[in-house]
Parts: C-alpha cells; sequence; structure tokens
C-alpha cells in the first residue's frame, strides 16, 4: 500500500522552498502520496517555547550568512534558482495563510509552487493583494477569492489544525516530513525519508 507523507513547510523557509522542488521527484521514485501542509514556522516554534531565530544564533548553522550560502549551495545542487528575500518587507504569516486558503481550494501545491517561485526563484515577492491573486490566478484560483478566503475565519481554524497536527507528531520546524509516526526534520533528511520510503515500498 502506497504511503502517505505529511509535508509540513513554510513558505518563509528557504530549507522548504528546496524540498518542495523535491517532492514531485520523491513521489514518483517511491510511490509515496505527499500530503502538502502549509503553516506559519514561526508560530509552531512560538508554541513549542523554543525559536532559534529570535536573540543572538545559538550556533553558527543559524546565522543568516551560513545559511544563505547553504541554501545556494543545495538550490544549485537541485538546479533551481535561489534569491534571497528582503525578509523584513515581506508578511510571511500572510503568505502562510494564503496557502492554507488555496488549500481549501484544492490547489494547494500548485499554489505554494508559484509562490516559491516569486519568492526565492525569480525574486519578485508579491508585496500586496494584487500580487497575490495574480499568483493564485496562474494556480488555477479565482485570485479575488483566494483573497477573500485568507481573512475566512475557517482558514485560521485550518492552518489551527495544522499546527496542532504538527506539534502532536514532534515536529519543531520546517520542512519535516511524517509519514507512519516517523518524523524526518530538515531538507537534508530527504535522503533517509527517500530511503524509508523506498524499504517499504
Amino acid at each position: 500500500m502506497n504511503k502517505t507523507v505529511d509535508f509540513f513547510y513554510g513558505i518563509g523557509s528557504r530549507y522548504s522552498y528546496l524540498a518542495a522542488s523535491q517532492m514531485d521527484q520523491l513521489q514518483q521514485d517511491t510511490g509515496a502520496s505527499v500530503r502538502w501542509r502549509p503553516l506559519y514556522s514561526t508560530e509552531l516554534m512560538k508554541r513549542r517555547g523554543v525559536n532559534p531565530f529570535e536573540g543572538a544564533p545559538p550556533s553558527g548553522q543559524y546565522e543568516p550568512g551560513y545559511r544563505t550560502r547553504d541554501v545556494a549551495q543545495w538550490a544549485q545542487h537541485y538546479g533551481i534558482p535561489f534569491h534571497d528575500p528582503d525578509w523584513s518587507t515581506l508578511d510571511w504569516r500572510r503568505y502562510a495563510l494564503a496557502a492554507v486558503a488555496a488549500d481549501r481550494l484544492g490547489r494547494v501545491v500548485e499554489f505554494s509552487k508559484r509562490l516559491y517561485d516569486a519568492v526565492f526563484g525569480t525574486g519578485i515577492a508579491p508585496t500586496d493583494g494584487a500580487g497575490l491573486a495574480r499568483i493564485a490566478d496562474e494556480a488555477g484560483i479565482a485570485g479575488q477569492e483566494l483573497l477573500r478566503m485568507i481573512d475566512d475565519p475557517e482558514t485560521a481554524q485550518r492552518h489551527e489544525r495544522t499546527i496542532a497536527d504538527a506539534l502532536a507528531a514532534g515536529v519543531f520546524g520546517a520542512p519535516s516530513f511524517v509519514v507512519d509516526g516517523e518524523m524526518f526534520r530538515g531538507n537534508d533528511r530527504l535522503v533517509l525519508l527517500r530511503r524509508y520510503l523506498s524499504a517499504r515500498s
């Protein structure tokens, strides 16, 4: 029986962007189904009471310069573009809720891929509703419908359920992958996830 992998990811996570680029190939190679589950990773870390991005970096792994170089090397390895966005000017929580709204509309994969391409691929991230609506249109969603649903209470409730499910599964950051109760954390753990799935296919 084919496995289902819960892919918990944040639009504001560079490593989630990397991992997202590999999901189609993972499904093709292992026969697994990937369920895309967008969340606002800052909220996830807040709920856990640990956020390594607040205050001084706890280790070199979290220093911005290192992370930018590391992601650039991974992007080159995957053969995908990478632009570091202007982090302070973008509304990452709204991006997350937009992806949740797209999930409600049945186009979360298409929308997330296009939003990732805008934020990290081309480096031309949407800064207003018109920009998000354009990306929604490209993903096969009525842009104005997506904008309306971003602020709909059901979208916030669905996001809350995703956060709760992630915490219950032991997820502590994005990207994370959960299958059969096993959690694999990080883009660099994809090789271990692939081995796990292949051994049980």
